[in-house]
């Protein structure tokens, strides 16, 4: 697929709005290699100004959002890790609606921090397909898991479904800074029943294999 970069010049546009066309020429790109059979809706028009496009409003609102966040080589992996976490969710047979809203918000910087961390430390020699950034694996789950463990432990002695409902409050102000894990948060059964977490998302810790929820409930016998 070929993209124009013609419009940056016919429109005589500045250094911004030139940046935010380009990430919206790496969102088609990116989209379009993952989603190969996606109907793609958002796009730039063939003819006339890109700029009244939603998806350059999108990759504008994204460039303010994360200017001084994110280098700019760095752009392709943030738009990637968004399509790459949602591709992992499926409802029923198919995935959630995509398109360029998805990148931004607090739960696009949620996505990408955790695809981030997960990048980082499997390595960046494999592709990200060797690696299968989309879903979770289980030494990250058990990691995770035996960290919440070893703090709940210590913070709260032993977890009885009444001390829970006592301290749900400040089991999810935890969930919610990362000191307990989302992983625990997406499979607890007293997380859902007692805890309030607004619309953080947990899309991302849900893609637990069976052995991962194994080893959650021979942790945490709830």
């Amino acid at each position: 697929m070929e993209y124009n970069v013609d419009p940056i010049f016919e429109f005589n546009m500045n250094e911004e709005e030139t940046t935010a066309y380009k990430l919206g020429l790496l969102w088609m790109a990116i989209s379009h290699e993952l989603f190969p059979n996606y109907k793609h809706a958002s796009g730039f028009p063939k003819k006339g100004d890109p700029r009244k496009s939603s998806l350059f409003k999108y990759c504008y609102k994204l460039m303010r959002e994360t200017k001084g966040m994110i280098d700019m080589k760095d752009y392709p992996l943030y738009i990637k890790s968004q399509l790459q976490m949602l591709k992992s969710i499926e409802i029923g047979n198919t995935h959630p609606l995509i398109g360029p809203w998805c990148l931004t918000g607090d739960k696009a910087w949620v996505r990408w921090k955790v695809w981030k961390r997960k990048y980082d430390n499997i390595g960046k020699s494999k592709t990200l397909e060797e690696v299968g950034l989309d879903k979770a694996n289980f030494e990250e789950v058990k990691r995770e898991l035996d960290k919440t463990k070893k703090f709940m432990d210590n913070k709260f002695g032993p977890l009885t479904e009444v001390v829970f409902q006592a301290k749900s409050k400040e089991i999810g102000r935890n969930i919610s800074v990362g000191t307990i894990s989302g992983f625990y948060a997406a499979l607890s059964p007293w997380v859902v029943k007692y805890c309030q977490l607004g619309d953080m998302d947990l899309s991302y810790y849900k893609t637990v294999d069976d052995q991962g929820k194994e080893y959650f409930k021979n942790l945490f016998p709830e």
